[in-house]
C-alpha cells in the first residue's frame, strides 16, 4: 500500500511538472558582473506596481560577461518580468536623493519610461499550455 501511494503521489507530481510552461529570460547589459541579478515574475498588475502582493515568483542568478539567464517554471496565464541589477547584493533597487534608481533594471518588453516606473501593462506578456517563452531583456543602466 505504502509503494501504491509513493507511485500515484510520483506519477501526479510528474504530470503536473510537465503540463506546466517555461518562461527563459536572456538578460543582457549588466555594467559589470558585480552582484547579482534578480529577476521577478508578477502575475497582477498591483503587485508589478509595489502597491500590494507580491511577485508569482523569483530567481536571484549570477551575472557573466555583461549577461544573465532566468529561467520560470509556471502555469498558463498573463505574465510581467521585472529584473534587477543588485549590484551590491542588498535586495532592493537603491535610488539616489531624487528616486533615480542607480543600478540597472529591466522589464519583459523592455517597455521603460524616461520618468516613471515600467508598467503590467505595457511589459505583460501571455504563456499558453505547455510552452516555452523566449525574452530578450536589455537592462537600463542610468
Amino acid at each position: 500500500m505504502k509503494k501504491a501511494c509513493c507511485a500515484i503521489i510520483f506519477c501526479f507530481a510528474s504530470i503536473v511538472a510537465f503540463s506546466q510552461s517555461k518562461v527563459v529570460a536572456d538578460i543582457s547589459n549588466f555594467k559589470n558582473d558585480r552582484g547579482v541579478c534578480k529577476a521577478c515574475l508578477f502575475n497582477n498588475p498591483s503587485s508589478f506596481s509595489g502597491e500590494g502582493g507580491e511577485p508569482f515568483k523569483c530567481v536571484t542568478v549570477g551575472i557573466k560577461n555583461g549577461g544573465a539567464q532566468a529561467v520560470f517554471n509556471v502555469p498558463p496565464g498573463s505574465y510581467a518580468l521585472f529584473i534587477l541589477h543588485d549590484a551590491n547584493s542588498n535586495n532592493k533597487l537603491d535610488k539616489n536623493f531624487l528616486g533615480i534608481p542607480k543600478e540597472g533594471y529591466g522589464a519583459s518588453k523592455n517597455k521603460l519610461p524616461f520618468a516613471g516606473a515600467p508598467t503590467y501593462r505595457d511589459n505583460k506578456f501571455l504563456v499558453d499550455d505547455k510552452s516555452t517563452v523566449k525574452l530578450q531583456v536589455k537592462i537600463r543602466n542610468l
